[in-house]
Order: structure tokens, then C-alpha cells, then sequence
């Protein structure tokens, strides 16, 4: 198992001063969005156990400390160290600028915060001003990997935006106009407008009209799903010979899963049973967000839940009704309201109305209260904010503030790419967050209105031709809360390797069973067995994926 390294008692310490420390939330929430067994080693449980797998060390040391790991290291150990000056290591530093952009291979990637590093080792990553961002080098006959910006701050930051307590400025373009008097989740955006999209037309400005006259900007790289990538890659190179296996991000192993929910604006049912009916064509369960007040007539409700699809709510505070309003009492009504349209059945998604949002984590401190485990409202409210502004198509557990010891909150996030396929961008944008998404193994998250699909024809189509294009990359279509199911059951599991007479075992512990459970391992093994097995590619790299029969797996060398 990686161990992350850190010192609770310093950042307990800190959070009580009122400032936040993302480091071990936020270095755990992402080893378990990439599926790599992890436990976290706080500096007051004493010596690392004598194990041959890396070490993600996210809080200083200290001097004694630091030198029990410099020597474990140099005894043929690796470590990654993120998240605080890494001058312990003998890699030298300097602070960098608390916002600037990191050059990764092809990707110029956000960074906020951390340290600009002496040129040792191996440069992997670039400031922008040159300096090395991310290093590795020998040390004795292990490996250090250094990574200067603070991924744990940018992680937290990308994902979850600023706190929303006032309209956003928008880019000067006019491609995506979020200064319109309502506070939303794209207000708070932590990206650049201008330098983090991508830009398939050149000319300005953009007009913001439906359908686009063209294909305006849009947040084309999932910048933390690829954060997130480029840490596994030093972990498992720091693995060396180490069999580190990981649990593959969805059933049966595909390379990328997909989502459609619906919102029922309007709440007409002639609009109802065409989103029904252009449904069962495409053959795709969905999640259906029922919007307060007014509503369908009770055998709408009816032939939702009959359908296969899955009730949830579209939180309502977009109008001056005292019970359209911000506040948790109203979401508690609205909840108690959608679930008796759908005669008790239980609702645990929800997705704000035009993504509305204020403040930080409140939000969801108000879902966890209320049992709702998935919260979709992070996603572009105008146009040219499709894509990835907050950077992931991964479902995840967002960080709250220090007042709450920054712990995970226990409701998922699902980032949202785009709204009404045709009415709000073209072809070329919806191909290229796509095949993004696919590239990061994530969710492709598509959301309809009924009544676009009741009267756009082009709506209609795009819907059937992105659900086979998706089908056909291997994707399967899964509602919100299947979605939760198994994000849940998937961490719940342990993995273990033990390696004897020449080859190396893998266990598997935890959770409800292994059903539809697929391991990624190193590429030079193979099931010693014979069982069906076959060479991917995941997260940029090469692995043998096995889809499990059983809780125990022996492995040899290809």
C-alpha cells in the first residue's frame, strides 16, 4: 500500500487558527479517485513499517524524522514529496507565484501555489518562467520525486472553485456572460477564462445565442483529472519492482462510464414523454431531476419511475417566493415535496436549478444532512463554460473548510460537461470534451431539457448519435445513483500483493463482493492461471487488467 505521510497534530493545530490544510484530505480523496490502495501514516504513529512501496510524504517532516526517511530511501525506498518545501530532501526551493501554469508534456496545466525547484535529476514539468516545477532523482539506490506546485491547494481549488459570494467577472469575449445578477457555481470558477480554454474559432467576439453561430471557448482539458494522473505516474515509478495494483475506475473494466440526467424545467408533460420516449430510444436509464413548483401530473411521476429511470431533485432557488429561495429549510421542503410526487421512493441526487450556488461547503453540509449522496450542480451555466471548468469528469468527495476539519464530505460530486446537446455548443466541442473524458477514463455527463427534446429534432439526434459514439468507445450508461453504488463499493475494497517463489499474490478485502471488479497490475504480469486477461492503456501508461472471479489472484511474469 502507498502511505501518505503526514502530521496531523500541525495541521489540527492550523485548521484551529481557522485556516485550511488540504494536504492528507486531499492527497487520500485522490488516491482514491485513481483507485491506488493507499492508508494514511501520521507522523505520531512512529516508524514506517519495513514495506517496499512508495511513500507520498504531504506534510514536513521535521529533522529527525526526515532523515529516517532520506535513509529508508537511500536503502532502495522511493518517495514523492507534494504539498510543503521539499528542501529536506536536498532538492533546493523557492516559493512560486500563488497562481501560474505548469508546462507537463503537451498540457499546460493551473497550478496554485508551491515551489519552484533547483534543476536536479530528471525535469519532468516546467513553470511557465522556465524554472523546474516537478523533478526526479536518484538518492542511494532509491528515487525522490519532488513536485513543486501544491497539488493538494490546486486540486482542492480547481475542483471547488472560490467561494461564491458575489457574480463572477466574465471574460471580456462575451462567450460566457455569468455577471447576470444570480450567484452560481460557474461564478466561482478558479480556471482562467482566458488562458485555460480552449479556442476553436479565433475570432471575437463570441455572440451568446442558441444554437451557437459557431464554436465558441470551452474548458477542453480535465486540468485535475490530470494533476491526478501525473502523481500516480511518480508513485508507481518510484514503485520500482513493487506490484502496485489498482482498482479500475468501472464495472467490468471499461476504459470510461456515461451519465445523462434530465431536468424537468417547465414541468409540462407533453414535454415529459418526449424526454420518456426519446429515452427509450436510445435505451439509457437516467437520473430525472423534478423542479419545485407546479409539476407534472401524478402518471408522469409514474411512468418516470417505471421506466428505469431514477427521481431526483432539481433544488429550486432561482425564484423571490419565500420557498424558492437559498436556505436549507427550502431545500428540505422541496426534497419532502419531490419525494411524494414519486410516492416515497427514495431520492439521493439532486442538481441546482441553473446551478445556483453560494459561499463554499454549506451546500453540501446541507446534503449530508438530508441523505443526499449526490450533488450534480457543478457544470456551466452559459455557454462558453462547457467542457471542464472544474477540471475532473471523475466523481469525487469534496473538501470542506477548516471549520470542519477539511474532512472529505460524504456526498459525491458529479461534474457536469454540457446541457442540450445542439443548443449549446457544436459538434466540434461536444467531440472534444468527449473524447477528453474518454481519455481520462471519467463520466461523460450530458444533461437534457424535455423540452428541447419535445421541440428540436436536433436535439434529438445528437442524443442518439453521443450515446452510440459512447457505446461504441466501451462506455455503459449508468444513473447517479448507480454511479454512488459503485464508487462506494469500489473504495471499500483492500488490496493487498504478498510476493513468494517468484511470483506475487493479490487479495482483495472489503466491501459487498467482487463483482465487476477489474485490477489494473503492472504490465510484465499475467494471471498465472490463464484467466482472461488482457493489455490497456489507463491514465497514459500500460497495464494488464483482470476483471476478478474471486477474492485471491496469482500472478507471473509475462
Amino acid at each position: 500500500m502507498i502511505r501518505i505521510f503526514t502530521d496531523q497534530k500541525a495541521a489540527e493545530a492550523t485548521r484551529r487558527a481557522g485556516r485550511d490544510v488540504w494536504s492528507a484530505p486531499a492527497a487520500a480523496e485522490a488516491l482514491a479517485v485513481l483507485g491506488v490502495p493507499a492508508t494514511v501514516h501520521d507522523l505520531a504513529d512512529g516508524p514506517l513499517p519495513a514495506e517496499t512501496a512508495p511513500v507520498l510524504v504531504v506534510d514536513h517532516p521535521g529533522d529527525e524524522t526526515a532523515a529516517v526517511l532520506l535513509a529508508w530511501t537511500a536503502d532502495g525506498g522511493g518517495l514523492v514529496v507534494c504539498g510543503h518545501d521539499p528542501g529536506w530532501t536536498g532538492i533546493a526551493a523557492t516559493p512560486a507565484p500563488d497562481e501560474a501554469v505548469v508546462t507537463l508534456g503537451a498540457d499546460r496545466l493551473r497550478a496554485f501555489g508551491g515551489w519552484a525547484l533547483d534543476e536536479t535529476g530528471e525535469v519532468v514539468a516546467h513553470w511557465a518562467d522556465g524554472r523546474p516545477a516537478i523533478v526526479t532523482s536518484p538518492h542511494g539506490r532509491g528515487s525522490i520525486a519532488v513536485v513543486g506546485p501544491d497539488l493538494w491547494h490546486t486540486l482542492v481549488r480547481i475542483t471547488q472553485g472560490h467561494p461564491v459570494h458575489a457574480d463572477g467577472v466574465p471574460p471580456a469575449d462575451g462567450s460566457a456572460p455569468v455577471d447576470d445578477g444570480w450567484l452560481k457555481t460557474d461564478d466561482g470558477i478558479a480556471l482562467s477564462w482566458a488562458e485555460d480554454r480552449a479556442v476553436p474559432d479565433a475570432d471575437a467576439p463570441y455572440e451568446h445565442v442558441h444554437p451557437p453561430a459557431r464554436s465558441l471557448p470551452y474548458f477542453a482539458t480535465a486540468q485535475a483529472d490530470r494533476w491526478r494522473e501525473a502523481l500516480l505516474g511518480l508513485l508507481l515509478d518510484a514503485a520500482g519492482d513493487a506490484a502496485i495494483p489498482l482498482v479500475a475506475p468501472w464495472p467490468d473494466g471499461a476504459p470510461a462510464a456515461a451519465h445523462v440526467s434530465h431536468d424537468s424545467d417547465a414541468n409540462d408533460d407533453p414535454s415529459a414523454r418526449a424526454a420518456l420516449d426519446a429515452f427509450a430510444a436510445a435505451d439509457i436509464p437516467v437520473t430525472w431531476c423534478f423542479l419545485y413548483p407546479g409539476g407534472y401530473s401524478p402518471a408522469v411521476y409514474d411512468e418516470v419511475v417505471a421506466a428505469g429511470h431514477e427521481p431526483g431533485l432539481h433544488y429550486n432557488a432561482m425564484l423571490d417566493t419565500p420557498d424558492c429561495t437559498w436556505g436549507f429549510d427550502r431545500l428540505r421542503d422541496q426534497l419532502a415535496w419531490a419525494t411524494y410526487q414519486v410516492r416515497g421512493a427514495a431520492i439521493v441526487t439532486n442538481k441546482n436549478h441553473f446551478t445556483r450556488w453560494e459561499g463554499w461547503d454549506e451546500f453540501y453540509l446541507w446534503c449530508e444532512r438530508l441523505g443526499l449522496r449526490v450533488d450534480q450542480s457543478h457544470g456551466p451555466s452559459v455557454q462558453g463554460a462547457i467542457g471542464f471548468p472544474f477540471g475532473s469528469c471523475h466523481p469525487h468527495h469534496p473538501i470542506l473548510g477548516a471549520a470542519h476539519g477539511n474532512r472529505p464530505a460524504d456526498v459525491l460530486d458529479l461534474p457536469l460537461q454540457t446541457q442540450d446537446l445542439w443548443l449549446t455548443c457544436t459538434d466540434e466541442v461536444r467531440d472534444g470534451f468527449v473524447d477528453e473524458a474518454l481519455r481520462r477514463h471519467g463520466v461523460v455527463h450530458l444533461l437534457f431539457h424535455g423540452q428541447h427534446l419535445q421541440h428540436h429534432a436536433e436535439v434529438r439526434s445528437a442524443l442518439a448519435e453521443t450515446v452510440a459514439r459512447l457505446r461504441a468507445a466501451g462506455a455503459a450508461f449508468h444513473t447517479s445513483v448507480a454511479l454512488a453504488d459503485w464508487t462506494e463499493r469500489r473504495r471499500a475494497l483492500r488490496v493487498h500483493t504478498t510476493t513468494h517463489d517468484g511470483g506475487v499474490t493479490v487479495t482483495v478485502e472489503g466491501g459487498p463482493g467482487v463483482d465487476g471488479v477489474a485490477l489494473l497490475l503492472p504490465p510484465y504480469l499475467v494471471p498465472a492461471g490463464g484467466e482472461p486477461h488482457e493489455r490497456v492503456q489507463r491514465y497514459g501508461r500500460a497495464f494488464t487488467q483482470v476483471v476478478l472471479h474471486g477474492r485471491t489472484l496469482r500472478l507471473v511474469a509475462a
